[in-house]
């Protein structure tokens, strides 16, 4: 059927993606930088490249696959540097101009608040509000060190403080309150709609603010509107994650996100169809029509254990057993039985990360 390669298999969310495009009968290969924790197996060959040359060293690498072979690009610096080299292989990304738009916290909001979408009061005049990075590609630190909710003067001037070194690449907003959804999307070459999917973020890790630990997939009608009609303005091509809390804009994720592997619990074909697309043989939809199952939950290990020990220490333990009810009636985001590889290598990697 092909070859693909796929980027970004140092990361978990991609194990769930490499077996599924294997199962497809696809010759799967790796691409990643040097000295990475490869998580996902099942790879033809593993290429590995240098952030210094970058371009250099992917022009040496994808000259030996042809324009019958795919590109699958989650990494912001790869993404980068194809759309510099336009390789001849086949793939779809977002242009520079419309990343760069996407990535730039204040110019995007300035951009959807023109379409009337709801965004965060700029510089707000009370509290709480929440100071972050404006923009965060490409930036060393965790999810979690990339922001500070504060509530009072002395937050914010540790805030300030602690961002110090980024003092130049702030945006202060008022924090909003409400659950948080994802919009994965996938658009066309024409920036039309091709997939999505609408996720809701039921717990993070660390519990003051990070990464899934436990989400389910629905469906709000809205959010898939607003989503669609923003990264339409963009001209966004390929896919990205549009993020809300509530109906408020927060941010556009332009590369791999975080959950995607709810994305094979709810039996979507949203890669399939990213190959479809590259194939020209791919078919619009319409934001009525719901391409995956509803009410699918997929944690992850041992993120959402610790989120749960985290709960108990606090004495909140009504939370706490919601949140066991959840983990009882989910997924573990990356094992399965059949290739529990990815799975231990994940864990292995965890255990590297807090030894160094």
């Amino acid at each position: 059927m092909g070859k693909i390669i796929v980027d970004s298999i140092d990361k978990r969310m991609t194990a769930p993606l490499v077996e599924y495009l294997n199962n497809s009968g696809y010759e799967v290969y790796g691409i990643t930088f040097k000295n990475s924790v490869i998580i996902s197996n099942h790879l033809k060959v593993i290429f590995e490249i240098s952030k210094k040359y970058i371009k250099e060293d992917l022009i040496r690498v994808l000259s030996q696959f042809t324009r019958e072979d795919y590109l699958l690009l989650g990494n912001p610096l790869m993404i980068e540097a194809v759309n510099e080299i336009k390789p001849e292989i086949k793939y779809i990304i977002p242009d520079k101009e419309a990343v760069i738009k996407a990535t730039d916290k204040k110019r995007l909001m300035d951009f959807a608040s023109k379409l009337n979408l709801k965004v965060p009061e700029d510089n707000p005049k009370k509290y709480p509000l929440i100071v972050k990075l404006n923009v965060s590609e490409n930036v060393s630190l965790k999810a979690q060190q990339r922001y500070r909710i504060v509530r009072n003067e002395e937050e914010y001037k540790k805030a300030m403080a602690y961002f110090d070194e980024y003092k130049d690449n702030l945006i202060i907003q008022e924090y909003v309150e409400g659950k948080a959804f994802g919009v994965s999307m996938l658009l066309d070459d024409q920036s039309k709609l091709v997939d999505y999917i609408v996720h809701e973020r039921i717990l993070e890790y660390p519990i003051s603010g990070g990464p899934s630990a436990l989400c389910v997939s629905r469906y709000k009608r809205e959010l898939v509107e607003y989503a669609y009609k923003l990264l339409s303005a963009l001209k966004w091509t390929g896919y990205a994650m549009v993020e809300f809390k509530g109906d408020y804009l927060l941010e556009i994720n332009p590369r791999f996100w975080g959950s995607m592997p709810l994305l094979f619990a709810a039996g979507s074909d949203f890669f399939g169809n990213y190959i479809k697309i590259l194939d020209k043989t791919h078919r619009h939809i319409d934001i009525d029509l719901i391409p995956y199952k509803l009410n699918r939950k997929i944690y992850f290990f041992p993120q959402s254990f610790l989120a749960l020990a985290s709960y108990i220490k606090k004495a909140e333990f009504f939370k706490a057993l919601e949140i066991l009810a959840h983990i009882i009636t989910a997924k573990e985001g990356i094992f399965h039985f059949k290739n529990p590889v990815p799975f231990l290598n994940y864990i292995r990697s965890l255990a590297k990360r807090n030894q160094s």
